[in-house]
Order: structure tokens, then C-alpha cells, then sequence
């Protein structure tokens, strides 16, 4: 299927499924950040009761609609299948920006080699955050998450871009009711650094991969599995506050896939 059908919509689906549907080579830039399987996690307090950082806040109550808790290898696969349909929907001068966490799990460190082998990883970003809370003591405090810029051949990035380093200092986001989101700041910096016209985030979540396009006007495409944050998307990007609106399915303007 065409993607000229989809353009600056929000389609409420399994992304796998969605991005399957649409023709090769539709899309210049990805930009995304899945969840990361934080609830099958040995050492973050989030399965054991403890919450740190995380208690009171969204992401200990988990994604609606999925529990974030695949087996390992499970959510590998998964994954591998999500970035081969990624490269897919490239265009020959396109590139995935890819946001991950690195963790440590039974002693050992997830370097995410397991998602990315084979894939064509042209740069590692360090995007550093801050603050946060460390429950084991064999081991520094996390305080920062990985950008892979998984790149076509001939992809380039806009002029004087790469005057930029490849460290980023952005603060997480705060006020944003979504369990897991990524400012927009950090949405900004990739987008503007691209001459990307249609950009897809097949893990749309809040929408901020739809906000950052929109504010450089560049066209998104924003796959969501769940409908009450394609509910949240629409509002945020008609400017209302969080979860202002409060609309039934028939009154909504996201795609049902």
C-alpha cells in the first residue's frame, strides 16, 4: 500500500503489521524509541516492589494495552523483525535513529548486539540524561541511553550538521503522562539535522516524533498500537493540553489499521 494515504496521520496498529502493509522505499528517515523491555529487567526495583525513581510514576503502572515483559530472545527477534521492516520502508539516502538503553542483566551487559548485528550501524549517540537512582552496587549509575543511526548508503545529513558532536546533554522529559516518553528537544535536534520530507515513527507513543516534523514542516507518518495514546497524539498535535480530549472512537481521526 501507498503511503501517500498516511501522510501526517496516526494509524492505531501493531507496527509490524502496518509497516508491512506499505510499499518499499516510501519513507526517508525513522525516528523511534521502543519500549525496552524494562519489566523483565533484573536489577531496576520495577519488578520487586521497590519503584525507586519509578514509583508513582507512569512507567511503573506500564504501557496500556502491553506488558513490557518479553522473554529475552523473544523481544530480540521481535525487534530485528521491527528494524528489517524499518530498512525496508528506506529510501536509498535514508537512516533510522534508533533509541535504546543499554543495561546490565544477570551481571552482564545488554549492549543491544543481539537487535543490531548485521544491520548498518553508522554512528552511536550518546544521549545523556539526568538524574536517576541505582539499586545495585556492582555497577556505576546509568545515566545515559544510545542513539543508533542506522544508515542507507547514501544518506547525508544537513548542511553544516556535523559541526554537531555526537554527545547530547537533553533532559528527560517530565511532564509528559506517557509512561515512557523522549523530549522533544531530542526529536528536534535529529529532525532538523536531516533533510528528511516524510519521517515514520512506527512506536509513536505521545506523538513527539509528530511534533518535532511538524514544527520543521516535514510530513510524519506515527504508528500507535494503543487507542488511548493515538487519542493523546491527536490532541497534542491540534495543541491541546494533555489528555484534553475526551472523544469517543467515532469522533477520532486516527486510522484503525
Amino acid at each position: 500500500m501507498t503511503n501517500e494515504n498516511f501522510k501526517n496521520k496516526i494509524i492505531c496498529g501493531d507496527c509490524l503489521e502496518v509497516m508491512r502493509g506499505f510499499e518499499a522505499s516510501c519513507v526517508d528517515l525513522v525516528v523511534t524509541s521502543p519500549p525496552y523491555n524494562l519489566k523483565n529487567s533484573t536489577g531496576n526495583g520495577m519488578k520487586d516492589g521497590r519503584g525507586g525513581k519509578w514509583a508513582n510514576a507512569a512507567l511503573q503502572n506500564g504501557y496500556e494495552g502491553y506488558d513490557d515483559a518479553m522473554p529475552y530472545e523473544d523481544y530480540c527477534a521481535w525487534q530485528r523483525d521491527c528494524l528489517n521492516e524499518m530498512i525496508r520502508l528506506l529510501k536509498d539516502d535514508g537512516a533510522i535513529f534508533y533509541n535504546h538503553k543499554w543495561r546490565v542483566q544477570n551481571g552482564l551487559l545488554q549492549d543491544r548486539h543481539e537487535i543490531l548485528e548485521g544491520f548498518p550501524v553508522r554512528q552511536i549517540i550518546i544521549w545523556k540524561r539526568s538524574g536517576g537512582i541505582n539499586f545495585n552496587a556492582g555497577y556505576f549509575l546509568p545515566t545515559y541511553e544510545v542513539i543508533y543511526m542506522i544508515a542507507k548508503p547514501k544518506f547525508k545529513l544537513a548542511d553544516k550538521a556535523n559541526r554537531i558532536g555526537d554527545v547530547w546533554e537533553i533532559k528527560q522529559e517530565s511532564k509528559n503522562p506517557h509512561p515512557a516518553p523522549y523530549p522533544e528537544e531530542l526529536t528536534d535536534r535529529i529532525i532538523s539535522s536531516t533533510n528528511a520530507k516524510i519521517i515514520l515513527d512506527p512506536f509513536a507513543g505521545s506523538g513527539t516524533t509528530g511534533v518535532s516534523a511538524k514544527k520543521f514542516g516535514r510530513e510524519y507518518i506515527l504508528i500507535e498500537k494503543s487507542k488511548e495514546y493515538c487519542k493523546m497524539i491527536e490532541a497534542r498535535l491540534e495543541g491541546s493540553e494533555w489528555n484534553a480530549r475526551e472523544t469517543g472512537e467515532e469522533n477520532s481521526q486516527y486510522s484503525l489499521w
